[in-house]
């Protein structure tokens, strides 16, 4: 019977380096993409509203957040199923060297069995051969030699059950390494399509950075001009985060665009609109100073729509931005960059933020 045993080198240190590598890159990765999915799905579920359907829509991004977690506890539970098939591999590598063994020993021993078997049939015949000679001869010669034969018989008898057991024993080897071949093989298959998945999502990952990088530097050298107006461009969490004051945009309590900052937001839309790939989020930001008066504005919501709103519509003049890839937003006095009561913290507060995220339909795939 063929003897087929899988090398225990075929899953060689080298390769499980180069496994626990991309484990330990990829975990690192998608603790990054799961901000990023939960802030993109943030973008998808606002939209140019008023206050009364923003409640709506903050309720909705709680779904996705649930749903972002649970993809967590997805990811987090093959990566525990990944260490368990890395433990039962090398144990069925241990278990094959092991039958390997013992096939090896059975296969000597058989062997052996039947030299052994060879060489009584030989004195078996050698003596009924002398008896054949004998029999005109003397009859207690003969007896002993009868005698003698059966001995022989026996031992010969003992020998052939010896072998068909060896043989079965063998047998049953044979099967029990063909099953374990196959749960080796099943297992080795489900771990490669798990690190082909894992690379593809890796890949993913790398592709959505390289963008950022490359968009943040077109915003770099598009708006230098306006850096020494208010308007600062940075990188957060995998998004780029436009933002510009109160003093380049708007007059006190006002939500029209003043032409220096049409200007910042038209060479924005440039950029924009070259970069197909990118969803647009537009956020209105105040000071916690009620606003005092009558009129079209009745607080500070009403204000922070109004100029995201007003910013929108100014990025649109730009028809090569689809507008579906827009979101704009009112958050009012209740997400400052510095809390304090003072004159320069609610002079920062006082901003418009452009949020630009990369498409992540490649890599939410990649996660269901």
């Amino acid at each position: 019977m063929k003897n087929t045993f899988y090398s225990r080198e075929s899953i060689g240190s080298k390769e499980k380096v180069r496994v626990y590598h991309i484990k330990s890159s990829l975990f690192s990765r998608f603790s990054h993409v799961n901000l990023l999915i939960i802030l993109a799905l943030m973008l998808i579920s606002s939209g140019c509203v008023p206050m009364k359907q923003f409640s709506e829509m903050k309720s909705k991004a709680s779904l996705y957040e649930t749903e972002n977690e649970k993809l967590k506890e997805e990811n987090r539970k093959l990566t525990v199923e990944m260490n368990e098939l890395d433990g039962k591999l090398l144990a069925m590598q241990h278990k094959l060297f092991e039958l390997e063994k013992e096939y090896n020993s059975l296969t000597k021993d058989r062997a052996m069995l039947q030299e052994k078997n060879e060489s009584l049939q030989r004195m078996q015949e050698e003596f009924e051969a002398q008896i054949n000679k004998l029999k005109s001869g003397n009859s207690d010669e003969i007896a002993k030699l009868l005698e003698e034969l059966q001995t022989l018989q026996a031992s010969l008898i003992e020998r052939e059950n010896n072998v068909k057991a060896t043989s079965n024993e063998l047998k049953l080897q044979e099967e029990k390494i063909k099953i374990q071949e196959a749960k080796l093989k099943e297992a080795q298959d489900l771990y490669n399509q798990q690190q082909a998945k894992l690379l593809e999502l890796q890949n993913a990952l790398n592709k959505q950075k390289d963008a950022v990088e490359s968009l943040k530097g077109k915003l770099n050298q598009a708006l230098r001009g306006f850096y020494d107006q208010g308007l600062t461009v940075h990188e957060k969490n995998g998004k780029i985060y436009v933002s510009l004051e109160e003093q380049l945009l708007f007059q006190t309590g006002s939500y029209t665009v003043d032409p220096k900052g049409q200007e910042a937001i038209k060479k924005l839309s440039e950029v924009l609109a070259n970069n197909t790939d990118i969803n647009i989020l537009v956020e209105g930001h105040t000071d916690d100073v009620p606003l005092t008066g009558s009129g079209q504005i009745k607080d500070n919501w009403d204000l922070s729509v109004m100029r995201a709103t007003a910013v929108t519509r100014i990025l649109l003049q730009n028809k090569a931005i689809d507008p579906k890839r827009i979101t704009s937003s009112g958050r009012g006095e209740f997400v400052p960059l510095d809390p304090a009561k003072t004159p320069e913290a609610r002079k920062k507060n006082r901003r418009t933020e452009i949020i630009l995220t990369p498409n992540l339909n490649e890599v939410l795939k990649l996660i269901q």
